[in-house]
């Protein structure tokens, strides 16, 4: 028993693959996902309070407001379907502005490509921290009165401090990737 668990254990010097390049894509493609669905949830909370503010809601017959509620869900599947070819076509933009073509895996027991992931992870964590944070005491101080009485206000201001955010990271994103990407060309360029 004690002569399985000794051999696997693995020998130190092996080296360490980790996939630098899908890390930063991932996360760039992931924070794209997520203003594209704030932006969408945005338009929504936005419709919904034009709606809710203009009396027009109370005056309407309920079959027709049955008609008009199929048609906005008919329009915002429609909607849907474009962002997914908008998302399609901006991606892969995204992706070869965060990273170079061809980064790839890396041997992590290199120091400088552990330390860019240190860093990448650490600054990713900071900007969301600080990002959240500010976005909540904004919320505390001078958006409670808004949101307090209409649900369609709280979606709104929710749905922009979540597109906010998600700006800022895919900012600090793509200015790490770049630095990443000229740090892990170094290190391949070591190798050869």
């Amino acid at each position: 028993m004690s002569s399985e668990s000794h051999d696997s254990v693995p020998d130190s010097s092996d080296e360490e693959k980790f996939d630098v390049g899908s890390l930063f894509r991932g996360t760039a493609t992931f924070t794209f996902v997520i203003e594209i669905v704030s932006l969408i949830m945005l338009l929504g909370s936005g419709v919904a309070y034009i709606l809710s503010r203009s009396g027009l809601i109370e005056t309407l017959n309920p079959d027709v407001a049955i008609l008009l509620l199929l048609a906005g869900a008919m329009i915002t599947l429609f909607f849907f379907m474009g962002t997914i070819g908008f998302f399609i076509r901006f991606n892969r933009k995204i992706s070869k502005m965060v990273i170079g073509v061809g980064i790839g895996e890396v041997d992590l027991n290199r120091g400088r490509v552990k330390s860019v992931i240190v860093l990448y992870v650490l600054a990713i964590g900071l900007i969301l921290i600080m990002g959240m944070y500010s976005y909540w005491l904004v919320y505390i101080y001078y958006l409670v009165d808004f949101v307090a009485n209409s649900l369609s206000a709280f979606g709104l201001v929710l749905s922009f401090g979540i597109f906010l955010m998600a700006f800022l990271l895919q900012i600090v994103i793509i200015a790490l990737g770049r630095t990443a990407t000229r740090v892990v060309r170094a290190v391949l360029a070591e190798d050869v």
